[in-house]
């Protein structure tokens, strides 16, 4: 299976669900164009509004209905492995990490002020590798 995994867009710099940015809806259009081929059978985000949002125009585009991603990572990891053969995950600065790890492949960080990392991590029964790039031109 492969699972992209992405941190949200850019956000609003206020309130606690906050909305994309300009900035955030041009690189949510970007991540859309560069999935367009790529065989997402499913997209999963978290309950916040700004993954939602990241993930509108993959969803619109492939006409998949995004599902909420469980908080807990084992949870989560099993609700990905169950999902498709592949599979989007839009998450947060600490959430993706974590479900790349759980899924088997390396530690990664992704910096506060990161919204233009992307992961491909192709998983196997026995192991799993991980592609990591930057995405957008913003």
């Amino acid at each position: 299976m492969i699972v992209v995994l992405v941190r949200h867009a850019e956000r609003e710099a206020t309130g606690s669900d906050p909305h994309l940015s300009a900035d955030g809806r041009v690189r949510a259009k970007q991540l859309a164009a560069m999935l367009a081929a790529a065989g997402v059978d499913a997209i999963f985000t978290s309950r916040f509004r700004r993954t939602q949002e990241t993930a509108a125009p993959v969803a619109a585009q492939l006409h998949i209905t995004p599902v909420e991603l469980k908080d807990d990572v084992a949870a989560a990891k099993q609700q990905v492995r169950a999902a498709g053969k592949v599979v989007l995950v839009v998450g947060h600065s600490d959430t993706v990490p974590a479900l790349i790890g759980a899924l088997g492949g390396p530690a990664v960080t992704i910096g506060d002020g990161e919204f233009n990392r992307l992961f491909i991590l192709y998983v196997n029964r026995t192991t799993s590798e991980l592609l990591s790039m930057r995405y957008g031109a913003i």
